[in-house]
């Protein structure tokens, strides 16, 4: 991370890592699996519906605890997108607006293309 203090999430994530590190063999193999499931699931959704952008960090969070990697990517897309936010935030009125029309328009198109699939 960055200069700037860790979000709440991650340091939450970080106590939990700890109580992690005490639990038996079992328990951590089943934990890894099920991150695996939940990152190859966020990957799908790229493709198919589905909220990828949520599902993707969940299952690297998962996977965190057990490899320095997935710490690594996670830290990574927190990162950036803290720097958006930060973009976000700092932007004039004009640039806001330009994007909340970008995003209505974008969900209108998702949601006409829904329609289309389906009738």
């Amino acid at each position: 991370m960055s200069e700037r203090e860790r979000p709440r999430i991650l340091q939450k994530l970080e106590a939990r890592r700890e109580a992690y590190q005490e639990r038996g063999l079992l328990y951590r193999a089943v934990w890894v699996i099920a991150g695996v499931i939940v990152v190859v699931a966020g990957v799908a959704m790229i493709v198919f519906p589905g909220p990828a952008v949520v599902v993707i960090p969940l299952g690297l969070a998962m996977l965190s605890f057990e490899f320095a990697w997935a710490q690594h990517l996670l830290d990574k897309g927190v990162d950036g997108g803290l720097q958006v936010k930060d973009k976000i935030v700092g932007a004039d009125r004009r640039v806001q607006a330009f994007g909340a029309i970008a995003v209505v328009l974008g969900i209108a198109a998702a949601v006409w293309v829904a329609v289309a699939i389906l009738t």
